[in-house]
């Protein structure tokens, strides 16, 4: 396996490890939901070092740019950033990624751990115009601080606190900041639903962010963050997940994120498979459900209307937040769930439909 920059740190902390993408990566240190609290409460920081970074720059850098994702990328000026897809010619999300402009001529995509070889030899293949495609995610380091508390540590980290230049950053803005001599994208959209920053650096600086980070963050009781409270933070959220919500097949549009697609902005690909199906109106959307006991729906189990299968969980997990069991699932259109049920190894278990997100920031 694959192991981050940070491999040793984590080790050093105690962390249980998992494979994830290929990487060895740190599953929880002092446990699930204390990590999830904290993050929630305080601040937690997570190595997300794994994630993929793709560099397009060039003349044709826009219009490339606009081609390959269906979000309105000419929005954006440099030192901005928009959540968008990937998409295949039949509309089914090749990934879900976050753009980053740059500069007028220079753009950077951040992509999933899984997917990015999948991502860059995909954008390779659709590059059109004069352009160059860089994969920097071997040499790209990234860490993300979140929680209520994030603001305070990383402004003493990037301070002083009274001018630190990252003071008044917007949600999906991002600034290159000096550390230590060298330059750091940090930017701010998240996956926990609470106020957070992402810090982009050379692989070979990441280990001295994250321990400056630690340092600035333990009067504020900051904790490491491992994949385990990073899932169970973005369920509560109702964020989907590449793999579980989304693939290949999936349309984003049953995912009620119509929000991302600019229809009117000009060509894209997948572009007229989604004008089909959003004439024709899609065919199932995403749910949550919350239990209504103690039990944990997890990921394909069966989602029942009295006794009849309606379709299955992407998405299960507890929910400390909640103190309950939580799912996401596709269902139909104008399914009647007023007697909705999970089966969980051979039991139903009643829960209730709701509206996404399970919390509200």
């Amino acid at each position: 396996m694959k192991q981050t920059p940070l491999h040793d740190a984590h080790r050093k902390l105690g962390a249980k490890f998992m494979e994830f993408a290929g990487y060895d990566m740190p599953l929880q240190y002092t446990g699930i939901i204390d990590e999830h609290l904290t993050v929630r409460n305080k601040a937690g920081i997570f190595d997300v070092s794994h994630m993929g970074e793709i560099v397009i720059r060039g003349r044709d850098a826009l219009s490339l740019c606009e081609w390959l994702t269906p979000n309105q990328v000419a929005r954006l000026s440099p030192g901005q950033a928009q959540y968008s897809f990937l998409l295949n010619e039949h509309a089914g999300v090749l990934d879900d990624l976050i753009v980053y402009r740059l500069s007028e001529d220079s753009f950077m995509l951040c992509v999933n751990a899984s997917n990015k070889d999948k991502d860059y030899e995909w954008i390779r293949k659709n590059t059109k115009g004069v352009v160059t495609v860089e994969d920097r995610s071997d040499d790209t380091g990234m860490v993300s601080v979140q929680g209520p508390l994030s603001g305070k540590i990383m402004a003493f980290v990037f301070g002083p606190p009274a001018s630190s230049p990252i003071e008044g950053l917007q949600r999906f803005c991002f600034a290159s900041v000096p550390f230590r001599g060298r330059q750091v994208y940090v930017s701010r959209t998240g996956y926990t639903g609470e106020e957070g920053y992402e810090c982009f650096i050379d692989a070979a600086d990441v280990a001295g962010l994250w321990d400056a980070i630690m340092e600035a963050g333990r009067p504020y009781g900051i904790k490491p963050i491992g994949l385990g409270a990073r899932d169970t933070l973005r369920a509560e959220m109702g964020y989907p997940l590449y793999g579980l919500e989304f693939n290949d097949k999936t349309a984003p549009l049953c995912a009620g994120m119509g929000w991302v697609i600019k229809m009117d902005k000009g060509p894209f690909i997948g572009r007229d498979p989604l004008k089909a199906i959003a004439a024709q109106g899609v065919p199932q959307k995403l749910v949550g459900i919350v239990m209504s006991g103690k039990a944990i729906p997890r990921h394909q189990n069966p989602v029942m209307l009295k006794d009849r299968v309606i379709g299955e969980v992407t998405t299960g997990t507890y929910a400390p937040s909640l103190s309950r069991g939580i799912a996401m699932a596709y269902l139909a259109h104008g399914t009647d769930t007023a007697e909705i049920g999970i089966d969980i190894r051979g039991t139903r278990h009643a829960g209730t439909v709701v509206g996404l997100p399970f919390i509200k920031k």
